[in-house]
């Protein structure tokens, strides 16, 4: 009886510490994206832009965003002139906005998608952000075209 009483409490303690040693409090959440541009019907040189990764989330006002960007060709192969921009727009539980860009693929189009990855901290608790991806010409500065992400929440503003 006294060695079932001792293994029963080795076991409870055990169980304590290993629950004692979890994860920390607040983890990473992180999602991913593939947004993209359309190819027109109505135009032989058109091309598309498409930009693809992850945000993570670290908690109520930071995350990082990791983003490819890509330009690419026509259905005929040729290019149209336009790059490929990607931005990201924060929403705040304040209901505030803002916006800026993330990657940019302008050396011509093919199958490359040109990388980079930022940490951004805020001062207001972020609600959502999204992506969205331009094929813009930078002689005009027209954009023609634009895709845009699902909002994706932060599971820590709830």
């Amino acid at each position: 009886m006294k060695k079932l009483l001792m293994a029963a409490l080795v076991g409870t303690m055990s169980a304590g510490l290993l629950v004692g040693v979890g994860a920390p409090a607040q983890a990473s959440a992180t999602y991913y994206y593939n947004v993209s541009t359309g190819y027109s019907d109505y135009l032989a040189n058109d091309g598309k832009a498409q930009a693809k990764g992850s945000i993570t989330y670290h908690g109520r006002y930071a995350f990082t965003v990791n983003a490819g960007v890509r330009d690419l060709c026509a259905r005929n192969g040729r290019g149209d002139g336009f790059g490929a921009y990607a931005d990201v727009i924060i929403r705040y539980m304040n209901g505030s906005q803002e916006g800026y860009r993330i990657g940019k693929d302008t050396n011509g189009c093919g199958t490359h998608f040109e990388w980079r990855k930022s940490y951004h901290n805020h001062g207001k608790r972020i609600r959502w952000v999204q992506i969205k991806v331009h094929e813009i010409d930078a002689d005009t500065h027209y954009s023609k075209d634009t895709g845009t992400s699902r909002r994706i929440d932060n599971p820590y503003t709830g």
